[in-house]
């Protein structure tokens, strides 16, 4: 259809047809579908709306998966639709539709936007071959508090590389070819707007309240770099901002979001979250719940029918927003149309076996997998496995589970995945590979002929993810006392943990000499890890958030602000009497087998200007045997300024492939733009002086901003 049929067929609409396009719903009411096809992550909701004619006016369905199923509800609706306006299927691939690779907080810990971006064209072509034409991805909200279960979700701490993911990620979903999605690509859905991830407390859908400065500076910046790449949707947050719910925040939808970052496709909301606005105790009932969310932007509605239970009586109390109700409509109708459904609604069943799990998909998992792992401890090169050692047990809670897909799994499937014990014995077929729970478990013959023992740990992934907050990020008791006990075998061991999120280890480090740290790998979990742990391959990973010491650390992140008293060995220092000054393993720390070598450093002056800027320079070499990805990280400290900045800022980050006992000369550019930052008026300013430029935090230089 032309722009001008969608235009006819806009006006051909009712108002309860406009708003029907405007509602998302399960899709059990089309359909007796069998469960396991219908994923459900909300609660239930009101469907007294949804009888009769109204059902078959409705825009879009959540959660129903597998091309035959879509296919039936699609069947069934059309059936009954007056104006035959196909559904829009969505989901909640977040790191996999049935190929599960990292969750994405690992899959950041890569760097590499060309990894993400893959992880999402792959995702995108199984979503789309089995019917589905939106996925709520990518997350980039901004997180510094572990206790907060989304963190598995996010990107990091740091808001310059957490945008760069998101856009890499948002390119690789909606696959655009000439201004348009292509048939394999599906739209993306940005979320969560805004500041989502910085409740208070570290507490899910908990209370956001942060000056503005450090939202467009911070909180906000992800969101404005993802939005260049312009996905087809937006979706708002639970929380509120500053006292508002940003549901029903004009102040966020429209002055930010529309105004500032110049969005201009669809906005939706999160589950049930027009509705709740109730609970805020900024509506007093769904009427004026709906009311609000209409008059700030809220396009469609996910999961609730509050637009079309009271449109009638907002449409005639305020008919300036009937304006607004036909912009968003026409969208959704472009989109429908830009997405081939007017032409062929249905999703070739045939495709689907064809596309899911295929071997390209496995492959970019598994290589997703073993760079998104994070060698965060290495005493006497206790990894990877010396050749001599054939007699292998693997010990703990993950030793031999399969579970190692993490939340958010989408449509994976246990029974896919590689095991840790599957995968050693993969790699390695002169291994002798035992696994058990605990070390009671082992029979003492097999100890005694144990060359080396490898501890399992980690935190459940039920454990993380949506509605899941923990005060307590220590590893449990039980976990603690078995590294203990592999400890005082005498034989030697390292540890492999699988987390949502990062653990507060201080209390058990020490007794620790190697720790690899997986996160939740995905589909090939066992293969990536076995991989990295018979040195195949180097971890190359780095961390993209800060480990605290204990839990009550938490938050803690690399780039604070100054303060009048910085942390010292004194009392009378902003600091914890008792704990160490700083994080267990900061941001940017990974380790590899060997370790690069900088070298070489230079800058190719020592002023900046409007028109001048720098170019930094230095040479990494790789003394190992293996080709590995080497993450070069530079960071500015702003020696003085009128108001106060952090003590650290990432600027420039690259991802360089380092051939074995290889070298590469690497250039990264800082320019006047990257130093300027808000005052406390909100203007952009930057000021004359030095500046302390740091490269993985080994080399340093000043320089100086000059006009």
């Amino acid at each position: 259809m032309d722009n001008l049929q969608l235009q006819e067929l806009l006006q051909s609409m009712t108002l309860k047809e406009k708003f029907g396009q405007l509602t998302q719903i399960t899709g059990e009411l089309y359909a007796d579908v069998d469960d396991r096809e219908l994923v459900e992550t909300g609660p239930e909701f009101s469907r007294h709306m949804l009888e009769n004619d109204t059902l078959y006016t409705i825009g879009s369905v959540i959660g129903a998966s597998s091309a035959k199923i879509i296919n039936l509800i699609q069947s069934e609706y059309l059936k009954k639709s007056r104006l035959k306006i196909p559904l829009l299927f969505m989901h909640d691939a977040i790191h996999g539709y049935k190929t599960i690779f990292p969750i994405p907080l690992g899959l950041s810990c890569t760097w590499d936007a060309s990894v993400l971006q893959k992880a999402a064209e792959e995702t995108a072509s199984e979503l789309r071959a089995s019917g589905i034409h939106v996925n709520f991805s990518p997350m980039v909200d901004l997180v510094r508090d572990s206790r907060w279960g989304r963190v598995m979700e996010s990107f990091g701490e740091d808001p310059l590389l957490s945008g760069d993911l998101g856009k890499a990620m948002i390119k690789g979903y909606q696959k655009i070819r000439e201004g348009q999605i292509t048939p394999t690509g599906v739209a993306a859905c940005l979320k969560h707007f805004a500041a989502y991830g910085a409740g208070i407390g570290g507490k899910d859908y908990n209370t956001v309240d942060m000056s503005l400065r450090e939202f467009f500076e911070n909180f906000g910046k992800p969101y404005e770099i993802a939005l260049e790449e312009e996905p087809r949707f937006v979706m708002s947050s639970f929380n509120t901002f500053n006292g508002v719910p940003v549901t029903a925040s004009q102040t966020m939808l429209k002055d930010i979001l529309r105004e500032r970052y110049q969005f201009d496709d669809l906005v939706i909301s999160d589950w049930g979250a027009v509705a709740e606005l109730q609970n805020h105790r900024v509506a007093q009932d769904g009427r004026e719940a709906a009311e609000l969310a209409l008059s700030a932007g809220v396009d469609i509605e996910m999961v609730s029918t509050l637009y079309l239970e009271h449109y009638e009586a907002i449409i005639e109390q305020h008919p300036q927003l009937l304006k607004d109700v036909d912009a968003a409509v026409l969208k959704v109708l472009q989109l429908k149309n830009e997405l081939g459904l007017f032409d062929n609604p249905y999703a070739d069943e045939s495709l689907e076996q064809e596309v899911i799990m295929n071997a390209m998909s496995l492959e970019a998992a598994e290589e997703a997998a073993r760079r998104s792992c994070v060698l965060l401890k290495n005493e006497n090169s206790m990894l990877p496995l010396r050749k001599e050692y054939k007699n292998v047990i693997l010990v703990g809670p993950f030793a031999g589970t399969k579970e190692l897909l993490g939340n958010w799994a989408c449509k994976g499937s246990f029974d896919d995945v590689v095991s840790l014990a599957e995968g050693l014995m993969q790699a390695d077929d002169s291994l002798t590979v035992a696994a058990y729970e605990t070390l009671e478990d082992c029979p003492k013959n097999e100890l005694d002929k144990c060359d080396y023992i490898i501890a399992a740990i980690g935190e459940h992934w039920g454990l993380s993810g949506e509605g899941h907050s923990s005060v307590k990020l220590e590893l449990e008791d039980r976990q603690q006392h078995l590294i203990r006990a592999v400890k005082n075998t005498n034989l030697p061991y390292s540890c492999v943990c699988f987390s949502g999120r990062p653990l507060a280890l201080q209390d058990i480090i020490d007794d620790i000499p190697s720790l690899l740290w997986c996160w939740y790998p995905g589909t090939r979990a066992g293969a990536a890890v076995a991989a990295l742990l018979t040195g195949q391959a180097t971890p190359s990973g780095k961390l993209t958030m800060s480990f605290p010491r204990y839990s009550a650390q938490a938050p803690v992140y690399y780039n604070e602000f100054s303060t009048g008293r910085p942390a010292n060995g004194s009392s009378y220092s902003s600091r914890y009497q008792d704990c160490e000054i700083g994080p267990l393993f900061p941001f940017g720390h990974g380790l590899t087998y060997t370790g690069a070598e900088y070298s070489n450093f230079a800058i190719s002056g020592r002023k900046i200007t409007e028109d001048q800027e720098l170019k930094v320079s230095f040479t990494v070499r790789n003394p190992s045997r293996y080709d590995y990805s080497e993450i070069a990280i530079l960071y500015i400290e702003d020696l003085i300024s009128k108001t106060v900045r952090p003590t650290r800022e990432m600027k420039s980050y690259q991802v360089v492939q380092v051939p074995s006992y290889g070298k590469v000369d690497v250039e990264l550019t800082i320019t006047l733009e990257d130093l300027k930052y808000l005052n406390a008026d909100l203007q952009r300013t930057v000021e004359p002086g030095d500046f302390r430029i740091y490269v993985n935090n080994l080399d340093h230089s000043l320089f100086t901003i000059e006009y």
